[in-house]
């Protein structure tokens, strides 16, 4: 290791465990500066990836958590978009968060939504083409995910509490703590995270393993045999759940 490297290595652990230190005394104070700067910049990046779990728990109780994630996990890349991307693993952990079971569910969906704003672009299918094809070929055809797009099945009604607190409603919120299926998708660069049903969700899961939607439907009819194919789809495309780049027949 370079004397550089060796450097930067003892500064890192410096800065995120002080207890360790091998610094003077007389050198401390110029560290908390650094220390202070650099913690603060995590908790901050933390707070602005993780919204919803800010708006829950409160500002104190956040930072309060952050600063325990920030000192055990370190960003591995310089892109703060990026960190924290086991913060929700770790919420499940935390033991201040344990009489709180739907917040690592929500943070997930935070995490989820940061990935989908920060994912590739590229054109989204547009209704109108499966429109000109033939049933037979719509059955055989195979749909691509956007590179925006995402997809989770949440315990303890996250789904149901994430929007309620991105809907600014007046109204007391009621859960069950069921679970619920998610897709978070991207249009015109906006998020949306749009709450789906069981069916549903299995059905875009079908499709998202490759399935053609014909197979997909099948799938959905073994579970309901009333599925609404058409409006199921009708609701993925106009989510932006798919991309026109890749359509196979």
């Amino acid at each position: 290791m370079s004397t550089l490297d060796e450097f930067q290595s003892a500064f890192a652990s410096d800065i995120l465990a002080p207890h360790l230190s091998t610094i003077s005394v007389h050198k401390q104070a110029a560290m908390n500066v650094y220390r202070n700067t650099i913690m603060g910049g995590l908790i901050d990046a933390l707070a602005a990836n993780y919204p919803t779990v800010v708006k829950l728990v409160g500002a104190e109780w956040f930072e309060a958590a952050a600063s325990e994630y920030t000192r055990t996990q370190p960003p591995e890349n310089p892109v703060l978009a990026t960190y924290g991307t086991s913060f929700p693993a770790f919420l499940a952990k935390f033991p201040p968060a344990l009489d709180l079971p739907y917040l690592s569910e929500v943070a997930e969906i935070d995490r989820l939504w940061m990935e989908s704003y920060c994912a590739a672009d590229a054109p989204v299918l547009p209704a109108s083409i499966l429109q000109g094809i033939s049933g037979d070929q719509l059955m055989s055809t195979r749909l691509q995910l956007h590179p925006a797009t995402r997809s989770g099945a949440f315990k303890h009604s996250a789904v149901t509490i994430w929007l309620h607190n991105h809907q600014d409603q007046a109204s007391e919120l009621s859960v069950d703590g069921s679970d619920e299926d998610a897709l978070i998708s991207r249009v015109q660069g906006n998020v949306l995270v749009t709450w789906l049903c069981l069916i549903e969700f299995r059905f875009l899961m079908e499709v998202q393993s490759g399935k053609t939607l014909g197979e997909a439907a099948m799938t959905a009819l073994s579970i309901n045999p009333e599925f609404p194919l058409a409006v199921t789809l009708s609701k993925l495309i106009s989510a932006g759940c798919f991309t026109e780049n890749a359509i196979a027949r």
